[in-house]
């Protein structure tokens, strides 16, 4: 019996050692694997530290925060270092995105500083264009300018034959005018066929603060909800309002007021409403833009409401349902009117939601489908 117990445990105890050398492997598997991510970031090539970036917003690991934070600052505020391709807005929209996929308070003061280097030189860039078609005015010449001002990458044509179509966005075509052809091997033009500019790192950057989630992070983005590029209102709308506190409330409220873009009015109305579903006015701004002719705005306002789930506008988005004709309209209204539904089977629970009660109504609604 004695003998029996002690080949027992033996038994017991093997797979306890055999798991604990599996734990150790797959650490060192790790371990090895964030120091070539880490040694790729700082030093690799511009491909190779995509391809970092990528991983590290991935894996969400906070001891990447730092790393990162040094790379998007490093040569940012130096004209030489900006031409290179390791250093390109792509590059900085990535670092910008994997920061804010990881979320970590610490990585704030280095996106607020980059915001601040960012805007100065999209302001230089505006500043330079204004100019050149103030000159250009004066002169009559016919000479055309793109003004960088919306965020990239540019639409490629399925249909055509090259690698890039006859009428390329602005956003690359003065970077390959000098050139007969693209060359694909090229690592400077893969970079640049992305078409990133530094909107798209501005974009990135207050797409991050506002997944960071912290409230030191409003002062910083505040001030380009009255930028004039309407891509930057747009993602500081969302940024506060997942930050949602109470100064940033009065921002959004402030500037709906002075906003004269639907799109961009839109946005601020479900932001205000993300946080305070009981503004009306705003809700009612919102039903009234499903009805507007320009599709990216009710686009937006369909995401609004598939986000809001409000059981009271579930009618109104049956109707603006039937009349859409815009496919991928259509399929965020499909998803906002099943939230709708759902949210009057179910409604809030005054014993259990804290928040402000929405009104709902009662019954089984008919969900619409469409005529085949």
């Amino acid at each position: 019996m004695k003998r029996f117990i002690i080949i027992l445990s033996i038994f017991l105890m093997l797979p306890s050692f055999l798991f604990s050398g599996a734990e150790d492997t797959t650490k060192q598997f790790y371990e090895k694997l964030y120091k070539e991510l880490e040694r790729d970031l700082e030093n690799g090539t511009a491909l190779e530290k995509i391809n970092a970036i990528h991983y590290m917003a991935s894996l969400r690991k906070y001891r990447f925060v730092r790393p990162l934070s040094r790379e998007l600052l490093r040569g940012l505020d130096d004209p030489l270092y900006r031409k290179m391709a390791a250093f390109d807005p792509y590059v900085k929209s990535a670092i910008a995105h994997a920061l804010g996929e990881i979320g970590r308070k610490e990585a704030l003061e280095s996106l607020t500083k980059a915001l601040e280097i960012v805007g100065k030189i999209i302001e230089e860039e505006r500043t330079k264009i204004e100019q050149q078609k103030a000159k250009a005015q004066q002169t009559k010449s016919p000479e055309l300018f793109f003004e960088r001002n919306e965020i990239g990458p540019a639409l490629l044509s399925d249909e055509y034959t090259y690698p890039t179509s006859a009428d390329t966005a602005w956003s690359i075509a003065d970077d390959f005018k000098k050139f007969i052809a693209i060359d694909p091997k090229d690592e400077w033009m893969q970079v640049r066929m992305k078409g990133y500019n530094y909107v798209n790192v501005a974009f990135f950057i207050i797409q991050a603060i506002g997944n960071i989630r912290a409230q030191e992070g409003v002062d910083a983005i505040i001030p380009y909800l009255s930028h004039p590029y309407k891509d930057l209102r747009l993602s500081t709308a969302l940024a506060l309002a997942k930050i949602g506190s109470l100064k940033a409330l009065e921002a959004l409220e402030k500037r709906y007021q002075e906003e004269k873009d639907d799109q961009v009015k839109a946005r601020i109305a479900f932001a205000i409403l993300f946080n305070d579903n009981t503004r009306g006015q705003y809700y009612r701004a919102l039903l009234q833009y499903l009805r507007h002719p320009d599709h990216r705005v009710r686009y937006d306002v369909a995401s609004a409401f598939r986000e809001l789930a409000f059981g009271e506008a579930y009618y109104d988005l049956s109707d603006a349902f039937l009349i859409e004709d815009n496919p991928q309209v259509k399929k965020v209204l499909q998803q906002a009117i099943y939230n709708a539904y759902m949210d009057n089977m179910f409604p809030p629970n005054p014993l259990l939601d804290t928040g402000p009660q929405r009104i709902w109504i009662h019954g089984d609604p008919y969900a619409p489908k469409e005529k085949k």
